[in-house]
């Protein structure tokens, strides 16, 4: 197969060529000119506008298959083929012209000269064409798109025969229509493809459930001081507002848990992570057995180890709480890589030197005293739920955290703030700006809240924080919020910059854990309508969800005037199903803190989690989600499974529509997948972060190739456990069998090169505390 500088995204430009040639053999051949000699497909020239697109030959000259532009900008394009007639004469050919996206968004047709005429612009349009040429004059190919979505448009040209530099050759004989039929989409779901016909199988974007939402401004995101990390200084701000958060967990469904003893001077104040509780009950008899990944035990390109639970612990000169499970968060540029676990962050070289001397702790990062002074017992703030990122379009850095305030004294108090830092340079070690912002939402109704949660993500012109409003009186959930946030100002450290908020009532069940879409360097954002930034929920309810929510917040440029002008719309989309999973086995092993709690206890299970979305990324028009779900192996054994989906939305007239492009319940026989968390680069291929466990794994940290062709087939051990999890979460609250805390999400984030990064918690032969052995692992791989 020769390909003819093929620069696809995911879903153009590769196609079933093994399928074609089935088809092309079962039928008669004639000697015909082909793509070769003096018109080789290395003699065309392809050129892009807005766009992407491809072309290539499966045959070896045969046919030339062009993919029309599908970036996903929003914006019309197109993609040329052209080349310079050899000789005088006729140029023949047949064509057969399809798209999955709705009619009238994609087209095609031939260029002759200066001029381009149109193709009918109907799905399996196919024809005969005759041009006169004279030598030299240009001549080709055009398919292109208005929107740049909603899959591309497939032109594919064959039985194609032109005048050569002496004299022309003779026409050629018809090739059977369905050859070019067995040419489109091959790698779309198996339901999607052509086989042995002209029937076009396209699933068309969902339009229905739509609803429209309006932002307001909020409460100011102001800049408090800016922080050296090299240098930190500890705050001696006597204000209640930055007081502390205590996030204890005693069950699986509760925010990160101190361990007790420690502070004898606050109540627990319980956060549940979910409107809903674990489950152990049997699968659901809509599910099936699913064949198991292969497990592949070996190395990443890179990997090394990132923060554990001492590195936390003894963060800030030990001026911190044991807390547990461990929540990664990472974020990659510039040859750095920027990990945060719970309230500490170490930034290391792409080869994993450290280049803090120690883990700092985000109290130090943002300018507060420490979560607890060891030589007082004086109780500071404790931010939790770390989320960091880092946008190659303003080079800069992001850490962002939540936190409830606190008297002196440890007592709750009715407010809550998010804390985010912007570095002021493309230099994750340098200076950062400290912006913090008032999330009590006291005017809402169900509120005193915090803001539980949180999520980010960023188009070309906002900053997206995605979180759901817990009533710490009532402890309910009331709500989920969107907030967004002008890049520009805080890339240039203005000192309020604009914010927007959207408040989504909980009632349909998909306003909770809204994440919003990141897209990786190199990938086309969504232009069109002011801009759009894309977000994704499941239903919260997840014992039954058949479902995703796909929302579009349109004209996201306007967040560079004083007033943004910001509508949020979403639409349900039929998925696979899923339903939240049960808790994890492990293996029996080593486990000192356990006991020497009791001798003869049992071996604690470990949390498997909810159905929330894990991750978001928007490549080539596309969305890539994951999530976790309870699913069945080969055997109909109940496991812990990876729900991974990629849809191709659009956003038309106002109206976000989307339709599902692949999905897959990802299993290992027997064992269990952990938060599953995506990454992708701009042609949509990449990996799946995940914590491996079960009987033959101790928690071990993990990825799935993933490409832009096939359903994904193995998975990879980067760096197996070598110890059961032994943290006093496992040990406390609930019934037995316990329950042992794990982190709330992994993370992956994608370089400039196109290599994804990983952040994943396993449990590895490492220096660990009395409470705790939780590490996790960075890794990378090449698509």
């Amino acid at each position: 197969m020769y390909c003819l500088r093929v620069k696809s995204q995911m879903g153009r430009g590769v196609f079933s060529a093994a399928l074609f040639l089935i088809v092309y053999a079962a039928f008669p051949q004639q000697a015909k000119a082909g793509f070769i000699g003096e018109y080789s497909v290395n003699l065309f020239t392809v050129t892009n506008m807005n766009g992407s697109g491809s072309a290539m030959t499966p045959d070896n000259g045969l046919t030339l298959v062009i993919a029309g532009p599908n970036s996903g900008s929003g914006l019309n394009g197109f993609t040329d083929v052209t080349t310079i007639a050899a000789g005088s004469g006729l140029i023949r050919f047949q064509y057969l012209y399809s798209s999955l996206d709705l009619p009238g968004y994609d087209f095609a047709g031939y260029i002759l000269g200066t001029s381009f005429v149109p193709f009918a612009d109907t799905d399996g349009q196919s024809a005969t064409v005759l041009l006169s040429v004279n030598r030299g004059d240009k001549f080709g190919f055009r398919v292109g798109s208005l929107d740049n979505s909603g899959e591309p448009g497939v032109l594919t040209v064959f039985d194609f025969s032109a005048p050569a530099s002496a004299v022309p050759e003779p026409g050629t004989g018809l090739l059977f229509l369905v050859a070019g039929a067995a040419l489109l989409v091959g790698r779309l779901e198996t339901k999607r493809r052509i086989v042995l016909g002209l029937a076009f199988a396209a699933t068309f974007p969902s339009f229905g459930q739509t609803r429209v939402y309006s932002g307001a401004a909020a409460g100011q995101l102001t800049l408090l001081r800016s922080v050296d990390p090299q240098q930190p200084q500890q705050s001696t701000l006597k204000s209640q507002a930055v007081m502390q958060l205590r996030s204890f967990r005693q069950n699986r469904n509760i925010d990160e848990e101190i361990a007790p003893g420690l502070s004898q001077r606050v109540q627990p104040l319980r956060l549940p992570r979910s409107p809903f509780a674990a489950s152990f009950s049997a699968v659901p008899t809509t599910f099936t057995a699913t064949r198991p990944l292969t497990v592949v035990p070996g190395p990443a390109a890179v990997g090394f180890d990132g923060l554990t639970h001492l590195d936390q612990r003894l963060a800030n000169g030990g001026n911190q709480f044991s807390v547990e499970p461990p929540n990664p968060s990472i974020a990659v540029g510039n040859g750095f890589v920027l990990e945060g676990v719970n309230n500490a962050i170490q930034v290391y070289t792409v080869s994993g030197t450290p280049l803090f001397p120690k883990a700092l702790s985000t109290n130090e990062l943002f300018g507060l005293p420490p979560a607890i002074d060891r030589s007082t017992g004086a109780n500071g703030p404790f931010p939790t739920d770390m989320r960091v990122f880092f946008d190659a379009g303003i080079n800069r850095w992001f850490v962002l955290q939540r936190a409830q305030d606190f008297d002196f004294g440890g007592i709750p108090l009715n407010s809550s703030r998010l804390f985010l830092a912007v570095s002021r340079t493309s230099d994750p070690t340098g200076i950062y700006n400290i912006y913090t912002m008032e999330t009590t939402n006291s005017q809402n109704l169900g509120c005193p809240c915090v803001a539980d949660y949180p999520q980010i993500g960023t188009d070309q012109h906002g900053f997206y924080i995605s979180v759901n409003e817990f009533n710490t009186v009532t402890q309910t959930f009331v709500d989920a919020v969107i907030l967004a946030v002008s890049k520009t100002a805080l890339a240039a450290g203005l000192g309020t910059p604009t914010v927007s908020r959207f408040i989504l009532p909980f009632s349909s069940g998909y306003e909770f854990s809204i994440h919003p879409a990141t897209t990786p360097p190199g990938a086309s954002n969504f232009l069109a309508s002011g801009g759009v930034q894309y977000f994704a929920s499941t239903i919260s309810s997840a014992s039954d969800g058949s479902n995703v929510a796909i929302w579009a917040m349109s004209n996201t440029s306007s967040l560079a005037t004083a007033t943004p002008n910001l509508t949020l719309t979403r639409t349900i989309v039929p998925t696979l199903y899923y339903s939240n999973p049960n808790a994890a086995t492990q293996p029996a092993g080593y486990r000192p803190y356990g006991l020497s709690l009791s001798p003869t206890g049992p071996l604690p299970l470990i949390d498997g989690g909810d159905s929330r979305v894990q991750s978001l990324f928007y490549a080539g028009g596309r969305l890539h989600l994951t999530f976790s779900t309870k699913a069945l192996d080969e055997s109909n054994r109940t496991v812990v499974g990876a729900a991974y989906v990629i849809l191709s939305p659009t956003f038309r007239g106002g109206t976000v529509g989307a339709s599902v492009v692949r999905q897959n319940t990802l299993v290992i026989s027997n064992n269990h997948i952990l938060r599953p968390a995506i990454g992708v680069d701009a042609q949509g291929q990449g990996a799946i972060a995940a914590t491996v466990v079960g009987p033959n794994w101790y928690p071990s940290a993990a990825f799935i190739p993933v490409d832009s062709i096939s359903a994904p087939s193995s998975i990879r051990i980067a760096a197996a456990g070598t110890l059961p999890e032994d943290g006093f979460t496992g040990y406390s609250g609930g019934p037995s069998p316990k329950i042992a805390r794990w982190g709330d999400y992994s993370t992956t984030a994608v370089a400039s090169d196109g290599s994804v990064w990983m952040a994943v918690q396993y449990i590895g032969t490492l220096p660990r505390t009395a409470f705790a052995n939780w590490g996790t692992f960075i890794m990378s791989t090449r698509p």
